[in-house]
């Protein structure tokens, strides 16, 4: 009995929920694309039809389990674009596209950095007042975005690398 139900439900038909968060992801992933709704409508068959493996070339001929193996994808795709986003933005020569909030990953690797250069909150605070106030941050209140969050990152990484580096004497240079 229970075979059953589960096999009716393979062949639920989507969801109006499914379809609009379908299209919503469909949208945010190729706006950028700038195609005429005919060629974006063509594109997103195509695609759905990879995705289900050849067994649906139609949004609205799409089963609940093959919505949501799509939507799946989608999410995928669009969380990729964001986190190569996130860890660009601020970086010189990359542009910053859109206003991304600083993660909790990005907050753990910065706390982590400062604590194995041997910095205190206060001390971070100085620090990014005194690099970074020509950019506008006077301290960690002002890390709003990854960009901000990511300048300051790669400063304290710089540091850390420095520290860590094995400086060998000069063997030429000895006291007499």
């Amino acid at each position: 009995m229970n075979g059953s139900r589960a096999s009716l439900k393979k062949h639920n038909p989507i969801q109006p929920k499914q379809l609009r968060r379908l299209h919503a992801l469909w949208r945010r992933w190729t706006r950028s694309l700038t195609l005429s709704p005919d060629a974006n409508r063509q594109l997103r068959h195509y695609y759905i039809w990879l995705i289900t493996h050849y067994q649906c070339s139609e949004t609205k001929a799409l089963t609940e389990r093959q919505a949501a193996k799509v939507i799946q994808w989608l999410v995928r795709r669009v969380e990729a674009e964001q986190n190569y986003v996130a860890g660009t933005a601020g970086r010189r020569g990359f542009p910053e596209y859109r206003r991304i909030p600083p993660n909790r990953a990005a907050w753990r690797t910065l706390w982590n950095c400062a604590a194995a250069i041997g910095m205190e909150r206060h001390d971070l605070e100085s620090f990014i007042r005194r690099h970074y106030a020509g950019v506008g941050l006077r301290g960690l209140a002002d890390l709003r975005t990854m960009a901000d969050l990511n300048r300051v990152l790669w400063g304290l990484k710089a540091m850390l690398r420095n520290r860590n580096k094995i400086r060998f004497p000069n063997p030429q240079k000895r006291a007499a």
